[in-house]
């Protein structure tokens, strides 16, 4: 008489695939956690509208250098109702934590260009100065213009350290900052507004979501798999 072939769930009671559920619980979770950590990123405040000031009460003070060769335009930046742009500038602080300052708008591409130009072939002291500036939210990237790298459609984190450093990562913080009082002719201080911006939907941080969730459910299908295996080996073993 035959030995009876072991159910699934009989194989699935055994320390070891008890343990190896476990293991493939653990990997979930750090996937799952991945995750959600990238749909918080998926929805962002869109700061293509409007920045209003309201008194500066979230400004901070800064201790940075400038990289004056880290300067980028950023199109779109209404301001009073007018559509102008901002110039930025890359930057870096003691413990060489790379920052982005917007140094201000103006409402004529060419006159940003200008700015931009100047500053670029500027001398810059190299020292730590002091800025105060208010913090402004991220946004998700857009493809520029190959014709115009220099001129962004938005204020992306991640498109600017690709932008600072394309062949090795940097420690980048992930706030941008406008600063109160720009010290540069032609350009008006960026007005702020935490109460007026956008949701906006960042695709790919929602893309990267839903891969982490894959991968998630995927650690536990293989445990599944696996079991599923040693059972109809088991059950081959004992009808043979």
């Amino acid at each position: 008489m035959s030995n009876k072939a072991p159910t699934w769930f009989a194989v699935a009671r055994r320390p070891k695939w008890i343990g190896a559920l476990l293991l493939s619980l653990v990997v979930a979770a750090i996937f799952g956690a991945l995750g959600q950590w990238q749909l918080d990123r998926a929805f962002t405040k869109d700061a293509a509208v409007q920045y209003k000031s309201t008194g500066w009460t979230l400004a901070v003070e800064l201790e940075l250098m400038l990289d004056t060769q880290r300067t980028y335009l950023v199109q779109d930046r209404l301001q009073k109702g007018v559509r102008g742009y901002w110039v930025t500038v890359g930057a870096h602080d003691k413990e060489m934590v790379n920052h982005t300052l917007v140094l201000g708008w103006t409402e004529d591409l060419n006159s940003a260009e200008k700015i931009r130009t100047e500053l670029m072939n500027s001398m810059q002291a190299q020292a730590f100065l002091k800025y105060s500036g208010a913090p402004l939210p991220d946004e998700a990237p857009q493809k520029t213009d190959p014709a115009k790298p220099y001129l962004l459609k938005s204020m992306s984190v991640a498109q600017l350290i690709n932008l600072y450093s394309p062949d090795q990562p940097i420690a980048t913080q992930t706030k941008y900052y406008a600063l109160m009082k720009p010290d540069f002719e032609g350009l008006e201080p960026v007005w702020v507004d935490y109460g007026e911006a956008s949701e906006n939907i960042n695709w790919l941080s929602a893309f990267y979501f839903l891969e982490w969730m894959l991968f998630a459910g995927f650690a536990v299908f293989l445990w599944w798999r696996l079991v599923k295996d040693a059972q109809l080996i088991e059950q081959n073993e004992t009808v043979n």
